[in-house]
């Protein structure tokens, strides 16, 4: 095997590494006798199957494609440990010859920018008290009982509380705005969540009932197409739901299954309300512990790491809007944005995340700390367990090896060193730090 290395701008290396037929029979061998050792045929014992009948059974492409994969990750091991690169990213990755006798291939590494720390020792940061009000309390109580809230058509006047579920077409001008038109479209009256006036016109009718009116949309409604425009609506409502609220008492909370009666709720929302903030202010003070190092450490970030943030950013971005049920395309052009508008609004905070990611990484080798093999390997169980019982009802596999099928373990595992340090070189921090 034989390397070079062509240094690049912005913390990049160039690594080209060439394999020789030699290289090339030692890891074909290495992929044959890890794709036999499990191999189970009629008539033979597992592991004992003959050389030739293996190979025949599992296929030359197969052998092919595992001694490829090893030879790549093994020689990229070795030259990285050898050469003690501190690797952040890796990119680019391109195959130049795959022949019998020869394997060249080469990616870009980005490596570890210099970094010289600041004081991140003995710093000051302000704790902010834990308080927790009762209108906190009962609006929390409120959403529970919102949820527990029941539905019952009824044959009467709409009003004030009810659910109706309606069809419309809104117009300007005579011609159908976007997304103006909607069938059994629900609209609790009170909540005001529509076109200020919309609702109050509801009030009334009855099922079967249609109605024409026009209303003047306030200038600075968020849906600036219709934004200080004469809007014309014709509506039919279809159905009336009242609202059934459960009564706020003992009997209430029992139903819950976890309670014995509403102060026990009252205490347990309060618990709740007092673990929720105090995990927000830990969150708070981490961050204010990096920025007070951050300001006063300079590191020439690494391009690709931001760029790579940025695409994190907008893929969890992606995904929030998923949940929602809605698209990241339709909400681009709702806001009348592109992609590239997107990355460049979320630049400087995709860099300032990077840059505190790169000083955790410092802090962690300056006091030598580490994740182990146990640690990871705990924390991967918890994080499996927790899969399963999120997907339980959604007939995903059951167990752990099931499910590391679709999940690169690697990556995983990587992963979770990478939460574990973190959170190593934050209890440090905040063993460091003076707090007021």
């Amino acid at each position: 095997m034989t390397f070079t290395t062509k240094n690049l701008k912005d913390s990049q290396v160039e690594l080209t590494v060439d394999l020789g037929i030699e290289d090339l029979v030692l890891y074909t061998a290495e992929a044959e006798k890890e794709l036999y050792k499990n191999l189970k045929l009629e008539g033979f014992r597992s592991g004992k199957v003959p050389k030739e009948v293996a190979r025949k059974a599992v296929g030359e492409q197969v052998i092919k494609e595992e001694a490829l994969n090893l030879a790549i990750k093994t020689s990229l091991t070795k030259i990285l440990d050898e050469q003690k690169f501190e690797v952040v990213e890796q990119s680019d990755f391109q195959i130049k010859e795959n022949s019998a006798t020869r394997l060249l291939f080469s990616l870009k590494l980005v490596t570890f920018p210099e970094i010289e720390l600041s004081t991140y020792k003995g710093l000051s940061i302000k704790k902010n008290p834990i308080n927790i009000t009762s209108v906190e309390i009962e609006k929390t109580i409120e959403e529970i009982v919102k949820s527990r809230t029941t539905l019952q058509e009824v044959v009467r006047s709409a009003k004030l509380g009810d659910k109706v579920e309606l069809d419309f077409e809104i117009k300007n001008k005579g011609i159908l705005i976007d997304g103006g038109r909607s069938q059994n479209h629900p609209v609790v009256l009170g909540e005001n969540k529509f076109v200020p006036g919309f609702e109050a016109q509801i009030v009334g009718l009855k099922p079967g009932d249609k109605k024409s009116f026009s209303l003047i949309v306030p200038v600075d409604y968020y849906q600036k197409s219709i934004a200080g425009k004469e809007i014309d609506f014709q509506v039919e409502l279809k159905k009336i739901y009242q609202m059934i609220v459960p009564i706020l008492d003992d009997e209430f909370a029992r139903s819950l299954g976890r309670f014995t009666s509403r102060a026990d709720l009252e205490k347990n929302i309060k618990d709740g309300l007092i673990f929720e903030k105090e995990a927000k202010e830990k969150e708070r003070i981490r961050i204010a512990i990096l920025k007070e190092i951050a300001d006063k450490t300079e590191v020439k970030i690494p391009a690709a790491l931001v760029d790579k943030k940025v695409d994190a950013m907008i893929r969890g971005f992606d995904e929030e809007l998923h949940q929602k049920g809605m698209e990241l395309g339709l909400y681009l052009a709702h806001m009348k944005k592109t992609q590239d508008d997107l990355r460049r609004d979320w630049h400087d905070r995709a860099k300032e995340q990077v840059k505190f990611e790169l000083i955790v990484r410092m802090i962690a080798k300056e006091e030598n700390l580490i994740v182990n093999d146990e640690e990871i390997e705990g924390e991967l169980q918890v994080v499996l367990q927790q899969y399963m019982a999120g997907n339980s009802s959604e007939g995903t596999p059951g167990s752990p090896a099931e499910i590391l099928k679709n999940i690169d373990p690697e990556q995983l595992r990587n992963r979770i060193s990478s939460v574990l340090l973190s959170e190593k070189v934050f209890d440090f921090l905040e063993k460091q730090t003076k707090f007021s």
